[in-house]
């Protein structure tokens, strides 16, 4: 037998991990986009003197869309991480 099949339990949960790592890395990417794009178009001198303004326009509509899409995105992955680690340990 190889070494692979040997350890196979082990080393399926360690691809998953890295997986379920790698989502988690890009998840984190897209949310910490919108914070910067919101952090560049609304200045504070601005925010002071036009406090009732409401700045909203299409890029920072496509973000909001897009970190919706990443968290829904992000909690499938969780939810088949889980789902593959469960059936992973049934197999042992």
């Amino acid at each position: 037998m190889s070494w692979i099949e040997v350890h196979r339990i082990s080393f399926g949960i360690f691809a998953d991990s890295l997986t379920f790592l790698g989502a988690c890395i890009l998840a984190r990417d897209a949310f910490l986009r919108l914070r910067d794009l919101k952090s560049k178009r609304i200045d504070e001198e601005f925010r002071r003197q036009f406090p009732k303004l409401n700045l909203s326009d299409a890029e920072w509509g496509a973000a909001v869309v897009s970190t919706k899409w990443t968290l829904a995105g992000f909690v499938l992955l969780l939810l088949g991480f889980l789902l593959q680690l469960v059936l992973r340990l049934l197999e042992a």
